[in-house]
């Protein structure tokens, strides 16, 4: 099998860091592999890991092929790793594409789902139906290798972070705004992330870059059913009840498990609940696989609690539908989607540390990049930017609170709608000083963690 031909392959090299870190993560999961079937597992915490962490902190410039990092786990478990270099094929296509300079956004989109049918159609395909997360994180093994092996397992959840946060770094962005969005988005990962050993489950694409979730599901969910394998087959490798002979059969069976054919002519939103075909989502997530504890409005992510992936992150009211939308904000590791600029500001004040706002304008074309450094001092992309900031009632706030690209835009809107008559246009230097708090209108869910014990309450 090949990657689909097209000019925008390895695009990722226009983010020379960014190549690197993804490049690393191979050799990351190939070194703890061969360390698992030759018999080092015993020096998975020690040595190894700290010969991983080398790596990651001095990445190659170039992909490595794993199977010259992991050769005898490629011979017994080869089926195994041509569905994994499959899955990483689709990774970086579907990021060369979005990192392609020259194309517009409909472009992209347009080759994007031609990446997809391409990668569907070969026998090591992963499905992109919502799978039953809990469920597949229920077996008898599960848990074996975060229990063993905590820091390598942080190491590997790390790698999963940064291979969902970039799509929404990505996703109708300008190609120019990727470097300086990888400065915050890469110190993130190496300096956190990657030995975050805190996490209750790895991390989700639909968590971490919920547009490009959102528009492009079945991507989404197969890169969660991806890293679920990845998983399942750590777990396994790290049960000593089982036999050699018995993990090669239960890895069979976890491939099988997440292969498109498996699932051939089901149904996203369907299926029977709590089994390997159980393919609910919550509502307004395609993109997203049940969780453990979810129900059809609320999930828990990890850091963040209980969530509702239809409301605003900031203020909890309904998110616009349709192709709408107001803005995203990553900081501290999340991103949340969000009504309006006010939420958007507010939300990142609150966290400590860098922030990116991804937010829409008047021009569908033009996809606003702000940037804070630690003291919420913030880059725009739009040098003529003015924003649109009135006290009204919440629940209208995507009404009151926009950003435009000029203040000619900014007049006609005030034109089209006379309410705001009296409304001034607000500069990037006056907006970021800002800030109106939490709203009256935020609702937090107060629920116990599914992933504590004793009653503990998650955060």
């Amino acid at each position: 099998m090949f990657y689909k031909p097209g000019p925008y392959n390895w695009s990722i090299r226009n983010v020379p860091q960014f190549a690197a870190d993804m490049y690393g993560t191979g050799v990351g999961h190939g070194i703890a592999y061969e360390a698992l079937v030759t018999g080092q597992a015993d020096k998975l915490e020690g040595p190894i890991y700290d010969s991983i962490v080398k790596v990651l902190k001095n990445p190659p410039r170039l992909p490595i092929d794993e199977g010259a990092i992991l050769p005898t786990f490629k011979r017994r478990y080869g089926e195994l790793e041509k569905v994994f270099d499959w899955a990483h094929t689709l990774h970086f296509q579907t990021i060369g594409v979005l990192a392609h300079r020259g194309w517009t956004d409909a472009q992209k989109e347009a080759e994007i789902e031609r990446i997809w049918q391409f990668y569907s159609e070969q026998p090591y395909a992963i499905t992109g139906l919502p799978l039953n997360m809990e469920v597949l994180d229920g077996y008898s093994y599960s848990g074996a290798f975060r229990t063993k092996y905590p820091k390598v397992n942080g190491l590997f959840w790390g790698y999963h972070w940064l291979q969902t946060a970039n799509y929404d770094m990505l996703y109708r962005t300008p190609v120019e705004t990727h470097g300086p969005q990888y400065q915050v988005v890469g110190e993130r990962y190496r300096e956190t992330e990657l030995f975050n050993t805190e996490r209750e489950f790895m991390p989700m694409t639909g968590e971490l870059s919920p547009r490009f979730a959102k528009r492009f599901p079945e991507i989404a969910n197969s890169f969660d059913n991806l890293h679920m394998l990845h998983d399942n087959v750590n777990d396994i490798l790290a049960t000593n009840e089982l036999t050699e002979v018995q993990k090669k059969q239960q890895i069979r069976i976890a491939i099988w498990r997440v292969l498109a054919t498996t699932h051939q002519g089901e149904t996203a939103g369907e299926g029977e609940a709590n089994s390997l075909h159980d393919h609910r989502y919550p509502f307004g997530m395609p993109g997203m696989g049940w969780m453990k504890g979810a129900t059809e409005s609320e999930m828990y992510m990890s850091g963040m609690g209980w969530m509702n992936m239809e409301e605003c992150g900031h203020c909890s009211i309904r998110l616009p539908s349709g192709d709408e939308w107001g803005a995203t904000v990553s900081a501290n590791g999340w991103t949340m989607m969000v009504r309006c600029m006010l939420c958007a500001r507010d939300m990142a004040s609150e966290t400590i540390g860098k922030a990116i706002i991804r937010a829409a304008t008047e021009d569908p074309k033009q996809t606003l990049v702000l940037i804070s450094d630690e003291l919420g001092n913030w880059t725009s992309n739009l040098p003529e930017i003015v924003f649109l900031e009135v006290k009204a009632d919440h629940p209208e706030c995507n009404d009151w609170s926009k950003v435009f690209t000029s203040r000619r835009a900014f007049d006609a809107y005030i034109a089209e709608n006379p309410d705001y008559k009296d409304a001034q246009p607000i500069a990037l230097s006056e907006w970021q000083t800002r800030n109106e708090g939490t709203p009256e209108t935020y609702r937090r869910i107060n629920r116990p963690s599914p992933y504590q014990r004793n009653g503990e309450v998650g955060p």
